[in-house]
């Protein structure tokens, strides 16, 4: 197994990226602090049911060999269901979330989100994570209670 050395981390540019994603007010789903920071592009797709978040490559993201941290690729994986429940059925909480981590990242992520099973208080999705070859990253499915309906 061989290991790179990781690019320096341009600090100016990550205190910029996290002062831009501080001082935003915004909130709601698609711009919040975490989306803004980690600079998420998120699509949706009516026909399929399905919320996209795509994960820029960027290095202070990255473990000491270089490839995109399991936590930052669980983010992603993460809010690709969460914006999925929201757009689709309501908003949601994750109450357990799975994850496999199948080879490393060291470009841009895309992950899909998609409901396995919506039930009437927990809804069932999964969400994988390809590379720029299209090759599977991760993998994670979760389960999340939703908040239109009264416990």
């Amino acid at each position: 197994m061989s290991h790179t050395t990781p690019a320096a981390v341009d600090v100016e540019l990550v205190v910029a990226r996290a002062q831009a994603a501080a001082t935003d007010p915004a909130r709601e789903f698609g711009s919040f602090f975490l989306t803004r920071f980690l600079d998420l592009d998120i699509d949706y797709d009516d026909d399929e049911q399905t919320c996209t978040v795509t994960l820029p490559y960027a290095v202070h993201l990255c473990n000491p060999q270089g490839s995109v941290h399991g936590g930052v690729i669980t983010t992603a994986i993460d809010i690709s269901m969460g914006h999925l429940c929201h757009r689709f059925l309501s908003t949601a909480v994750t109450i357990e979330m799975q994850m496999r981590f199948l080879r490393p990242l060291t470009g841009t992520g895309t992950c899909t989100g998609r409901v396995i099973r919506a039930g009437r208080r927990i809804v069932h999705l999964e969400s994988r994570m390809t590379d720029d070859d299209g090759r599977l990253v991760a993998m994670g499915t979760g389960s999340w209670h939703r908040l239109d309906v009264p416990s």
